[in-house]
């Protein structure tokens, strides 16, 4: 019934013969998919690689949230100077600013 259906198709029901070239390209073909999904699938040494680029990416950031942290302290010691500075001068103990920078 089958060889019917794909004979009315219009598909040859002769099979090629491989030469010998053909089916050895055709090995090393299926070894290097083999050999690919292998380190693909190596999933301890992925999840070591995830682990390490999560950790870079922690410092990178501590690091970046370190130095805006002293430069922002930087700037509000030098500002609360000029302000209570400022202040006396006018006779009053604040501008009236309840936010701390």
């Amino acid at each position: 019934m089958e060889k019917k259906h794909q004979r009315n198709l219009g598909m040859s029901m002769k099979v090629e013969r491989s030469t010998l070239d053909q089916v050895k390209k055709r090995f090393e073909t299926n070894k290097k998919k083999r050999e690919e999904k292998k380190r693909q699938y190596d999933f301890e040494e992925r999840m070591k690689e995830v682990k390490e680029d999560e950790e870079r990416l922690k410092a990178y950031r501590r690091e970046k949230r370190k130095a805006k942290k002293k430069k922002t302290e930087e700037s509000t010691s030098a500002s609360t100077e000029v302000d209570s500075e400022m202040a006396a001068m006018m006779g009053f103990g604040g501008f009236g600013t309840s936010k701390k920078r």
